[in-house]
């Protein structure tokens, strides 16, 4: 019996449902924000604008070769990360 490598590649994770449905989805339920009656419609329009452009981005959009979603999880993670400052006397 003959066997074969079969290269793989686990850099990469394909995203049938979970990804682009699931973010494509949360950018339309964004749409939900025009029926909250308290807030001033220039509010609800700029807080529609951004979180839906926020949602496709990351349901398409790639930054050297790194989804716009993992990135921005590294950026979070960078700004709320635990500081180390070093202090030392001025010559």
């Amino acid at each position: 019996m003959q066997v074969y490598n079969v290269p793989y590649n686990f850099n990469h994770e394909e995203k049938v449902f979970g990804g682009y449905v699931i973010y494509l989805i949360f950018g339309a339920s964004m749409l939900g924000i025009f029926f909250i009656p308290m807030i001033n419609i220039f509010i609800k329009s700029l807080l529609f604008i951004i979180l839906a452009t926020m949602f496709v981005m990351f349901a398409f959009l790639k930054i050297d070769e790194t989804n716009a979603d993992k990135y921005f999880i590294y950026i979070l993670n960078f700004f709320f990360r635990k500081k180390k400052y070093i202090l030392e006397k001025g010559k």
